[in-house]
């Protein structure tokens, strides 16, 4: 007896729906996908109890007739490739035509549509694969697609959907990301008859970051934008004050989808890491296009990661591209304080070295107390574009903007002491500075060996004292292996001993007093080292953690002269204001919060 079968329709749809739709997610997003490539401009999710009792997405897209209607329930049906070669030129969201069979297999659903040249619309009703109903019905040009009763006949993934709260939170970050992603299209999304989001389909990102994030981050996101032979990269980082604590707040978007790559991901953090702490990550929006021969976009069952041609090409490029976009806006945060209630709060908030964030006007209240108004408009260079949102009046000491030549990146600041043996007492014109005389070192130390080591030359030290460093086997071979990478330092090394290395010569920059911790160190680096390695990345690991070891203490006094000396040299980098790991090296307070603070001020 033959003990193999094929599958009934309805069987293998059910086994797809287990890929394709996991939970309310799922849904919401193959349908909304499914608006996208009809063409819509606006597209409402309607949701009830979280999407687990009720699911409901209306567009006003091309909409479809009747023939198209029933055959789109049909598995491996698609209007959107037809042939194999069609396969490496995808531009459409949806393709795989395993969609609305699989989710109609676990669900009832509810069709309305109507096709742009049609006079009248169609009506489907299917409950667990089965057509019910198919009727014409009166409906406006577009489609509306209802789903009750998710896997009510599929007991065991029942049980395993999450919480509401937990399916919303899936639904609203889905939302908000395809919002990010298609600017002109209107995405409203309720819950309960709870309007969550409404972006108003005008084609402006920064008003969808807004709608989104809120005006106080959105003050805060840099425009970027870039492109080389393969790739071409737009969108918005924030400022490295603006960080969160996971990377879900990274959205990339590949022609038009959102993908969830974690080299990407890793990519675009690594641009920030001399900006921020290892453990946190920016807020961005960065929208990648290129042809689409260069991507790979049927490698996930849910279309959510894709494979690029060239990654090196754009990995370089965003690196770029970040680093100019931060290098261009950096901030000395400032303290200011803001009255809650009635008391003080203390809260940081960067200070534009470079442009005029806000106005100069003072303007009279009828309480009698003095304001300045910021300006209604926030103006980026790029493109011309302006963020058409109102910004409340802030309080006069907001008005104080730093001025620095394009030459240095900081005022000119007069030491008066140390406080706490670790934080410089600075004072100019504007107010005073306080500054961590660690991470100021650090910072000038880093940028010098970042130099030294990108710049590498033949000046070398044999030490006096010999540097034996005895290895654990495999450990050894793996140096054995990787002499390339010492022979790129200027560090000469001989075998000493059965799995020992002795150090004939190191370059001159080498920390005094920490040789050997820093050619130990080199050796961690080098047996850890990842697979894709770069030598770049390679030296900046280096740089970061040499220019730690030569920096001053905290707890350590210096005079006055060391201190001018330090920040003369900080005033000479390329980015002042943070450690190589991202913590502030300098912090600013205005002369109105000082007088504010002691009540001397209004």
């Amino acid at each position: 007896m033959a003990s193999i079968k094929v599958m009934s329709d309805l069987l293998a749809n059910k086994i797809a729906a287990g890929e394709v739709v996991e939970k309310v997610l799922s849904v919401v997003k193959e349908l909304v996908e499914n608006s996208i490539d009809a063409k819509s401009d606006e597209i409402i999710v309607e949701l009830k109890e979280s999407g687990l009792r009720e699911i409901k997405v209306i567009d006003n897209g091309i909409g479809m007739d009747r023939e198209d209607a029933k055959n789109a329930f049909l598995r491996h049906a698609t209007s959107k490739l037809y042939d194999e070669d069609d396969l490496f030129n995808i531009c459409s969201l949806g393709f795989r035509g395993e969609a609305l069979p699989s989710i109609a297999s676990v669900s009832e659903v509810e069709l309305k549509t109507c096709y742009k040249d049609s006079e009248v619309g169609t009506y489907i009703h299917i409950k667990g694969g089965e057509f019910k109903e198919v009727e014409d019905s009166a409906f406006r040009v577009g489609t509306s697609i209802k789903v009750t009763n998710l896997f009510y006949n599929t007991p065991a993934r029942l049980k395993h959907l999450a919480s509401t709260y937990s399916e919303l939170s899936n639904v609203i970050d889905y939302m908000n990301k395809i919002a990010l992603s298609y600017p002109k299209i209107r995405f409203i999304l309720k819950n309960d008859d709870r309007e969550i989001l409404n972006t108003n389909g005008s084609g402006n990102l920064l008003k969808v970051i807004n709608s989104i994030y809120g005006i106080d981050v959105t003050k805060k996101m840099i425009s970027i934008r870039g492109n080389n032979y393969d790739y071409d990269i737009s969108g918005y980082v924030s400022l490295p004050e603006v960080t969160r604590a996971n990377k879900n707040h990274i959205t990339t978007i590949v022609n038009g989808r959102v993908v969830k790559n974690s080299t990407l991901y890793r990519v675009i953090n690594e641009a920030y890491s001399n900006y921020k702490e290892d453990s946190r990550y920016p807020i961005c929006v960065i929208i990648i296009t290129c042809d689409p021969s260069l991507l790979d976009v049927n490698i996930h069952p849910s279309k959510l990661d894709i494979k690029f041609s060239n990654f090196s090409e754009l990995n370089n490029l965003i690196k770029e591209v970040i680093d100019k976009a931060l290098r261009d806006k950096l901030l000395i945060p400032s303290i200011n304080i803001s009255k809650v209630s009635n008391s003080d709060n203390v809260k940081y908030e960067n200070l534009s070295l470079d442009i005029d964030r806000l106005s100069k006007d003072i303007i009279k209240e009828d309480n009698g107390e003095y304001k300045s108004k910021l300006e209604d408009l926030v103006n980026y260079r790029e493109d011309n574009e302006e963020i058409l949102l109102e910004v409340e009046n802030n309080e006069e000491g907001n008005s104080d903007v730093i001025e620095v030549s394009e030459t240095e990146k900081l005022p000119e600041l007069y030491p008066v002491g140390l406080l706490l043996g670790t934080y410089i007492v600075c004072e100019n014109e504007k107010g005073i500075y306080l500054i961590d005389q660690h991470a100021a070192k650090e910072r000038i130390n880093y940028e010098k060996v970042s130099y030294e080591l990108s710049h590498p030359n033949d000046n070398t030290i044999r030490p006096i004292v010999p540097i034996v460093v005895e290895l654990p086997k495999n450990e050894y071979l793996i140096l054995k292996d990787n002499m390339n990478i010492l022979d790129s330092l200027k560090i000469e090394i001989e075998e000493f001993g059965v799995s020992s290395v002795r150090v004939i010569s190191h370059p001159t920059w080498f920390t005094q007093g920490y040789e050997e911790e820093t050619f130990r160190r080199i050796v961690e680096l080098i047996i850890n080292k990842e697979k894709d390695f770069s030598l770049a990345k390679f030296n900046d690991n280096l740089a970061k953690m040499v220019s730690c070891k030569m920096s001053i203490k905290a707890n350590t006094y210096i005079d006055k002269p060391s201190m001018e000396s330090l920040i003369n040299d900080l005033r000479k980098c390329k980015n002042p204001y943070n450690c190589p790991h991202g913590r502030p090296a300098i912090i600013h307070f205005s002369i109105y919060e000082l007088e504010k603070m002691f009540k001397r001020s209004i």
